[in-house]
């Protein structure tokens, strides 16, 4: 059964709550209250589950829509402008949240929407003049309905909710957002604008808890302090984590799971913290992917396909730009860079230059200073002096995802997306290169990088399934996809097995007959001679050779500066 079957059958049930069950406590008002907290949890779900960011604080966003629409309300404001104008209020707030945090490592997120659910319940109880205090508000519905038609709305208002989330989180979206879910600087080596993703999905998040709090105040007939507050908001996670964050099914699931334990837990209050935390804890142990997860192990074993390479999908990558001919050839220039972290200067007033379809290696003791120069070739770090130009363009205030559209770079330790299949870490680079494109044109250029570089019958299986040694061999052909001018290759030949060090010189000599230009770093020196046209060596943070490969290998400083290692 398909995710979207499972989905659909989730939310017939929803739709016909009665006595056939059997359920005990199960009525269309139950449902009326589940349905319309899933469209609430949905956001949060896209915020946590999907991309990652640990937001205390989503509750604020459900209450700020119906305290907006309850107050303009009684200042004489229609009731259908006040709710539009209440949802408005929540979006913008969320925006002006997301501006403030998301930039932030996750435990200050976390921290600082937690603070403003407190900042939310406080101006409530602050202003009971406007607010109702801690009474609550009551609210003034824009239409009569009875607790049928509420339900039946709730139901549509879900499954509208349900049919734009799984359009949202599908293809390429759902490729970047595992990414930075997994890995933020994977993402943004990638070509992926972190913060302005994380930006956009925390607004649309809010969005969806605004509507689905706004509906909730209005079925209920009030909006009180709490319903903003930090329980609450701990509360929506919890139910996010219960039913499986990261799936469409899951809001859903838990919604109703966590409804229905407070309504049958009810009758006997003093039990009713025991038996959500023991249903809490028991999928935390046990089940850590929520209940979706429990479900999805029985019912969604459909193995991943790969897309064949027919002749229509791969004339789609004979749209690559040419990145050189029509480009100044001067390919990389970096001159005088200096970097200094407090009071160690680990890279200073080096110079490089790599050409198109060139091989320069950087070779040096630990501590010499390459990494460094890596990281500010890549953008990883900024230079405190110096300049870096890429075929006659000035990169030196680009950020990591800006130049990510003229370097590709791999790892030391591959950041790749274990739970993704080969063929979907290698095209979300394609989905930044060519937003434009087709899906199947991009995973038709995905499929031959793969193919060009002998890996095409791994395009399908889980990369937590493919042998470890590849892993290095998937993160260049992902770093080299659409012949990027810069290609750069951070210790590529580290614990390769010999037949791996073989594919892998073949495929770096793939790269230098693309056009690109290839800086190599590598402990390895006899594969780097054997690749290298070029070689740059530091020592403390400074150039002490450069130049061709065995005329730097003979200079005497070199071969004392590796102390008795080259022979």
């Amino acid at each position: 059964m398909t995710k979207e079957r499972l989905v659909f059958a989730l939310v017939t049930v929803i739709a016909v709550p009665s006595p056939y069950f059997g359920i005990p406590g199960w009525s269309p008002s139950l449902a009326t209250v589940a349905c319309l907290t899933a469209v609430s949890l949905m956001g949060l779900n896209l915020i946590f589950g999907y991309c990652g960011m640990l937001a205390l604080g989503q509750a604020a966003f459900s209450a700020l829509s119906a305290y907006g629409a309850g107050i303009l309300f009684s200042l004489g404001v229609p009731s259908l402008a006040a709710a539009l104008a209440g949802l408005v209020l929540a979006v913008a707030a969320a925006r002006a949240v997301a501006e403030i945090f998301v930039r932030l490592p996750g435990i200050y997120l976390a921290v600082g929407t937690l603070g403003f659910s407190y900042v939310v319940e406080g101006l409530a109880r602050a202003f009971p003049a406007v607010t109702g205090g801690a009474s609550g508000l009551v609210l003034t519905s824009p239409f009569t309905l009875s607790e049928r038609g509420w339900y039946v709305l709730a139901v549509a208002i879900l499954a509208i909710a349900m049919a734009s989330m799984s359009v949202m989180v599908r293809g390429r979206t759902a490729r970047m957002l595992k990414l930075v879910h997994r890995d933020e600087l994977a993402a943004a080596v990638a070509g992926i604008d972190v913060v302005r993703l994380k930006l956009r999905v925390f607004t649309i998040g809010a969005a969806y808890s605004a509507v689905g709090g706004l509906f909730l105040a209005h079925y209920t007939s009030v909006i009180t302090p709490e319903m903003g507050g930090a329980n609450t908001s701990l509360e929506f996670l919890a139910m996010v984590i219960v039913g499986g964050a990261g799936s469409i099914a899951g809001p859903i699931l838990g919604a109703i799971l966590t409804n229905w334990l407070f309504s049958v837990a009810g009758a006997a209050a003093e039990y009713e913290l025991l038996a959500y935390g023991a249903v809490f804890l028991a999928i935390i142990l046990f089940a850590p992917a929520g209940v979706a997860g429990i479900i999805r192990q029985y019912w969604n074993k459909s193995a991943v396909n790969r897309p064949k390479i027919d002749a229509p999908m791969v004339a789609g990558a004979a749209r690559l730009p040419d990145n050189i001919s029509s480009l100044d050839t001067s390919g990389l220039r970096a001159v005088d860079i200096s970097k200094r972290f407090g009071g160690l200067q680990a890279v200073s007033r080096v110079s490089l230059d790599a050409r198109p379809g060139e091989i320069v290696a950087l070779l040096g003791p630990n501590g010499a200073g390459k990494s460094t120069l890596f990281n500010i070739l890549s953008g990883i770090e900024r230079p405190d002096e110096g300049s870096i130009f890429l075929h006659g363009t000035p990169v030196t205030d680009f950020g990591i995802h800006q130049r990510a559209m003229r370097i590709g770079r791999s790892f030391q330790v591959p950041r790749l997306v274990i739970d993704m299949s080969v063929l979907q870490n290698v095209v979300v680079r394609a989905d930044q290169l060519y937003p434009d494109w087709a899906e199947s044109d991009r995973l038709a250029l995905a499929n031959h990088q793969l193919d060009r570089f002998g890996l095409a019958d791994l395009a399908g299986a889980p990369v937590n399934e493919v042998a470890v040694g590849l892993h290095k061999l998937i993160d260049i052909a992902r770093a080299a996809l659409g012949s990027p001018q810069l290609v750069l290759l951070d210790e590529p030949a580290v614990g390769l097995a010999n037949d791996e060090l073989a594919r892998l010189h073949s495929i770096v000599h793939t790269l230098k007959r693309s056009g690109s230009a290839v800086v190599v770093v590598d402990h390895n020196v006899d594969f780097i001679l054997s690749i290298a046209d070029r070689i740059l060596v530091m020592e403390s943070g400074a150039s002490i050779a450069v130049g061709p490969a065995a005329e730097v290998i003979a200079n005497p400083r070199v071969r004392a500066a590796y102390m008795g290692v080259l022979t």
